[in-house]
């Protein structure tokens, strides 16, 4: 399960189960915020990771938008007698950026599994 589970799926099937994670994500810091009272400082470490999360997979559903419009456009390009070669360009930094996002979360899943253990 979790990011190595995404890792084995196919890059569409990855997105989904990526932007499914970062909606998870952001359940789980609220639930760790409102745990506070209970828990004190684990409780806020554990909603800011959280957020951490949350964001790194945020950005990547951007790229993941931005990449479906990059698509389009460069069809409407094409259709029109255009280069669509810009529209490629621009899509490939966007998948490149995904790809280091990707990275990035996979790290920060490593860092912090099993760090978060309750009550303790």
């Amino acid at each position: 399960g979790g990011a190595a589970g995404a890792g084995a799926a196919s890059a569409g099937e990855r997105d989904h189960l990526l932007h499914e994670a970062r909606k998870a994500a952001k359940r789980a810091r609220y639930a760790g915020e409102s745990m506070v009272p209970v828990f004190g400082r684990k409780a806020e470490r554990f909603a800011a990771t959280m957020e951490q999360v949350q964001e790194i997979l945020g950005e990547h559903q951007d790229t993941v938008v931005t990449r479906a419009q990059l698509v389009e456009l460069a069809d409407i390009a094409r259709n029109a007698g255009e280069d669509p070669f810009t529209y490629g360009r621009l899509h490939a930094r966007q998948q490149a950026r995904a790809d280091e996002l990707e990275r990035e979360f996979a790290a920060l899943w490593t860092k912090i599994s099993g760090a978060f253990c309750w009550p303790g």
